[in-house]
């Protein structure tokens, strides 16, 4: 017969494997892109990498744009910007780049070259979020990443990048300019890619598009599909537990704001986070605060101007998430 002493080594025991086995779970599914949220960067006398060039560790083709909240410059500040107006899905920073261009086939990517090549017949799961700019006339559909093994290039500004993406969006124009949509796929590795590139790998006779219009377009605009893009990852794993488990950790909580745009009333569903001690404060496009309260699940803003407004949901003084909102 078993002493109580002994059961309790044994529980100990059992526990400290488990952790183990939990930390090398957590080991095994570390990111594999580097900065992958746009934070780190070459700090400028203006607060922020305003040349993508100075973005740590990703390459460009093309001219893509960097955001960050800590820009002096308003064109490339955040949540407002040349492009329109959005606060990062993660962090401080966001990348912008031009997937469609009319009359022009040059388009723009970001691209790094991963730490280890992938290894022959892996599964690997990556993601990554956008968002259209609020300012550009046009939406496409057709944004994924591209694994290669050798060095993405273009002729010149005037080509677009031809390939195949592993990871693609199917689900229809990517029309919305209030969330973040993400992008994400498995797919097998053939062995040897080592450079991760994010954009359109289409011609313009091959992308599909939509014009969705806006009532401030930004300069020089005859035409653009022009998409926010950030919190980029890759794992390498044939564990889809493991996986959903990250997902999980990703999208602890949601919240859903509808309608939106709106014309008064805002409607508030929050999914896996108790309402207690729930704040709400809103503030318009120059961070100034026009509504604060407790939590509802309506919220009246009739008497809000028309614009652009960011909902901000807290507790215990902590800001869970925020939000664009729009009252027109």
């Amino acid at each position: 017969m078993l002493s109580l002493n002994n059961i309790y080594l044994k529980v100990i025991r059992l526990t400290a494997l488990l952790l183990l086995f939990k930390s090398s779970l957590l080991l095994n599914s570390q990111n594999l892109i580097n900065n992958g949220n746009f934070e780190s960067y070459s700090v400028s006398t203006y607060g922020c990498a305003y040349n993508f060039s100075m973005v740590t560790v990703w390459q460009q083709i093309n001219s893509p744009d960097h955001f960050t909240t800590l820009c002096t410059l308003s064109n490339y500040g955040v949540p407002n910007n040349d492009f329109g107006s959005l606060f990062p899905k993660n962090g401080n920073a966001y990348i912008g780049i031009s997937c469609y261009n009319f009359g022009i086939e040059g388009k723009e990517y970001i691209y790094q070259q991963l730490t280890n090549p992938l290894i022959l017949g892996k599964s690997y799961y990556t993601s990554f979020f956008l968002s259209k700019s609020d300012r550009a006339r046009i939406a496409t559909e057709k944004i994924g990443a591209y694994f290669s093994v050798s060095q993405p290039t273009v002729a010149s500004s005037m080509d677009a990048f031809l390939a195949t993406p592993q990871v693609e969006n199917h689900s229809g124009f990517l029309t919305d300019t209030v969330n973040w949509v993400k992008i994400e796929g498995y797919f097998t590795a053939q062995g040897g890619e080592q450079y991760i590139t994010i954009g359109n790998f289409n011609s313009n006779a091959d992308t599909d598009t939509l014009h969705t219009g806006t009532t401030n377009p930004f300069f020089m605009d005859a035409g653009t599909a022009y998409y926010y893009i950030d919190s980029v990852s890759l794992y390498d794993s044939l564990d889809y537990a493991l996986i959903t488990n990250i997902k999980k950790m990703e999208d602890n909580f949601k919240v859903n704001l509808y309608p939106n745009p709106t014309t008064s009333k805002l409607k508030l569903s929050i999914q896996n986070l108790k309402n207690e001690q729930l704040g709400i404060k809103i503030t318009d496009v120059l961070g100034r605060e026009v509504k604060t309260l407790e939590y509802e699940e309506e919220i009246d803003l009739s008497d809000l101007e028309n614009g652009i407004y960011f909902l901000s949901l807290y507790q215990n003084k902590q800001v869970l998430t925020t939000k664009k909102i729009i009252k027109q």
